[in-house]
């Protein structure tokens, strides 16, 4: 299963903001109603440092993920190396056909191959899915994430997974 991440375009907005609405991706990942233009201002805000990808599964746009450094002052700062880089990642699988198949751990793996080939201070990745996303978190664990927290905050209660590289 060939998997490619492409930077998020302008021309990927229309497709982005088709996959938030969908029930599988709005039940964790609810940000509230999304036009084309609210999420195009969103995803390229000046000064947004979250680079976002349309990660392709044999081809096909199958779903986005975006990831940010993790420095002082971030939520997820009390799970950060202290040495080296920590990012966050976090991801939904768009097209409904694909959940269920395997595909996140797959991707999460991939991502993480890329970033880490790019960014080789990076020693730990971070992902804060809601404790109900039972599905979320068996991906995680299948990835090779860890259980290693609880943050509570206006989202819900997110288990904090992480995995060390290096």
């Amino acid at each position: 299963m060939p998997i490619r991440f492409d930077s998020l375009t302008v021309a990927d907005v229309p497709r982005l903001t088709r996959w938030l609405p969908e029930p599988h991706v709005r039940a964790f990942w609810d940000d509230g109603e999304r036009d084309e233009a609210t999420v195009c201002d969103h995803s390229f805000a000046p000064n947004r440092d979250v680079p976002g990808f349309i990660f392709r599964v044999d081809g096909h746009p199958t779903g986005f993920l975006q990831t940010e450094r993790i420095g002082e002052g971030h939520e997820f700062q009390p799970w950060a190396m202290r040495a080296g880089e920590t990012w966050a990642i976090d991801l939904l699988i768009g097209e409904v056909e694909q959940t269920g198949r395997g595909v996140g751990p797959q991707v999460i793996r991939a991502f993480i191959d890329k970033l880490q080939g790019e960014r080789p201070d990076l020693h730990r990745s971070v992902i804060g899915p809601d404790e109900r996303n039972e599905r979320a978190i068996r991906a995680y664990g299948k990835a090779g994430f860890e259980k290693v927290g609880m943050l509570d905050d206006e989202a819900g209660r997110r288990v904090i997974t992480r995995l060390n590289r290096n």
